[in-house]
C-alpha cells in the first residue's frame, strides 16, 4: 500500500483485513530501496506512507519498487490531493507503471475538485480508481476471489467454449453491413442474430394485414401469440402490444384489430408496420440472458430471472466473455431463477444444459462482434429437461 496520508493508510488496512486480504512483508532490500527515495520521518514499512510532501517522482519510483518485490501481489495506491504537486501530475508520473506491470494496481483517488484532472487521466488509460479506500479494497477482493475460482479452473483443465463450426460469422457480419449507424435491429434481424450462434428461437412472422395473420397463424399452427410490430415501441407488453394463446382464426382477427387500436391509442405517433406471430410453447420457465460491451472489461453476460420479474427483483449475474461451462453454471446457481430451474414446488424443473449452452454461445457471439453493443434474450422460455430452451423476445442495439 503506497500513500502519502497515513489516516487514509490505515482506513485501507482495516478494509483489507476485514476482506480476508493481508498486508505484505516488504523485504529489507525493498525497505532500503524505498529509503534511498524518501524523508528520512516516511514509514517504510507497509503501508509505505511518503509524507503529504511526496513527488510524482517518489510515487512512481516508489510503485516500481514495491511491484518489483516477489512478496507483493497487488498495490494500492492512496492519493489525496498532495500540498505541493497537482494530483493529476502524479497520475501522469503512475500511469506508465502501472501500464507495463503485470500486477494489479488499483488507485484510491480521494478529493473532489482538486482531483478531476487525475480522474481524467487515469480513465483514458483504463486504470481503476475509487474515491475511497474502502472501495478498493472491495475491488482487490473480489480481484482475489476471481484469481481463485480461475486456478480452481486451471487445475480441471476447462476452457471456454471452443468456436464451433456451426456458429454462422458471415451470417452475422452480412447482417450488421445493413446497420451504417446505431441503433436498435429490426426484429427479424436479432432473432437471425442469435439462431446464427447456435441459440433456438422462435422466429416471429410479419403480419400486415388481418387475413395475412390468419393465414400466418394457421401455418404456425394454434395456439399463436401476437405481437406489435413498431421500431419505436420496445417494450410491447406495456402499450398493450402483446396477446397470448389465441386459439382459432375468430381470436386471430379479432386480436390484429386490437393490437393495432390499443397501441395508435396509447403511442399515437408510432409507425406501425402489422403484427408479428409466434407458436406458443407449453408452459416452461422464463429467465432472461443477456450481453453488453463495457468500456473497461469488454464483453459481459448476464442470467438473471426474465420476463417482468428482471426489473422488479434485479436477480441477475454477470460473467466475463467468453466464459467456461463452470462459469456459467455459476451465474445460474447465484440467482433465484437458477436455483428454480431444478424445480420448485409444483413447478417443473427445466432444461439447465439448454441454459447453459445458450449462455455459451452468447458470450461468443458478444466477443465476436463488439459492434453488439446490447443484446437481450427475454424471455429465454425453458422447456422441461431435454425438451430445450427458446429465445421468445430479442433485442439488439448495435453501435456506429
Amino acid at each position: 500500500m503506497l500513500t502519502n496520508a497515513g489516516g487514509p493508510g490505515v482506513t485501507a488496512v482495516d478494509a483489507l483485513e476485514s476482506k480476508g486480504l493481508q498486508l505484505a512483508d516488504l523485504s529489507p532490500e525493498t525497505q532500503e530501496n524505498l529509503g534511498d527515495l524518501l524523508n528520512p520521518a516516511a514509514s517504510l514499512n507497509n503501508p509505505v506512507d511518503m509524507l503529504a510532501a511526496a513527488t510524482p517522482h517518489q510515487y512512481a519510483s516508489c510503485l516500481q519498487i514495491l511491484l518489483a518485490d516477489p512478496a507483493v501481489d497487488s498495490v494500492m495506491v492512496i492519493l489525496p490531493p498532495p500540498p505541493m504537486h497537482t494530483a493529476g501530475g502524479i497520475a501522469k508520473a503512475i500511469i506508465p507503471v502501472i501500464c507495463t506491470t503485470e500486477k494489479p494496481v488499483v488507485v484510491a483517488l480521494m478529493g473532489e475538485r482538486l482531483i478531476q484532472e487525475a480522474v481524467e487521466y487515469f480513465r483514458a488509460a483504463r486504470v481503476p480508481e475509487y474515491r475511497f479506500p474502502e472501495r478498493a479494497a472491495e475491488a482487490l477482493a473480489v480481484l482475489n476471489q476471481r484469481s481463485e475460482f480461475l486456478m480452481k479452473l486451471s487445475d480441471r483443465k476447462e476452457k471456454p467454449l471452443s468456436h464451433p463450426t456451426s456458429f454462422q460469422h458471415n451470417k452475422v457480419t452480412s447482417i450488421l453491413q445493413k446497420y451504417t449507424s446505431a441503433g436498435l435491429l429490426k426484429e427479424e434481424d436479432a432473432f437471425n442474430v442469435v439462431s446464427a450462434y447456435g441459440i433456438p428461437a422462435l422466429h416471429p412472422k410479419l403480419a400486415r394485414t388481418a387475413q395475412q395473420a390468419v393465414r400466418i397463424a394457421e401455418e404456425i399452427g394454434f395456439p399463436v401469440a401476437m405481437k406489435i410490430s413498431s421500431p419505436q415501441i420496445t417494450h410491447k407488453s406495456d402499450t398493450g402490444g402483446v396477446l397470448l394463446n389465441l386459439q382459432d382464426s375468430q381470436e386471430v382477427l379479432a386480436g390484429f384489430e386490437s393490437l393495432i387500436e390499443n397501441t395508435r391509442s396509447m403511442r399515437p405517433g408510432a409507425d406501425i408496420s402489422g403484427v408479428h406471430l409466434q407458436a406458443m410453447l407449453p408452459g416452461g420457465q422464463d429467465v432472461i440472458i443477456g450481453a453488453v460491451q463495457d468500456k473497461q472489461f469488454g464483453a459481459l453476460v448476464m442470467f438473471g430471472a426474465g420476463g417482468i420479474e428482471v426489473e422488479k427483483t434485479r436477480d441477475v449475474r454477470f460473467g466475463l466473455a467468453p466464459i467456461t461451462i463452470a462459469e456459467a453454471e455459476e451465474m445460474i446457481a447465484a440467482t433465484w431463477a437458477g436455483k428454480k430451474l431444478a424445480g420448485f414446488r409444483s413447478l417443473p424443473p427445466a432444461d439447465k444444459e439448454a441454459v447453459v449452452r445458450a449462455i455459451l454461445s452468447l458470450s461468443i457471439l458478444a466477443v465476436d462482434f463488439p459492434r453488439l453493443k446490447e443484446i437481450e434474450i427475454n424471455p429465454l422460455s425453458v422447456q422441461r429437461p431435454g425438451m430445450g430452451a427458446f429465445a421468445v423476445d430479442v433485442r439488439i442495439r448495435v453501435d456506429d
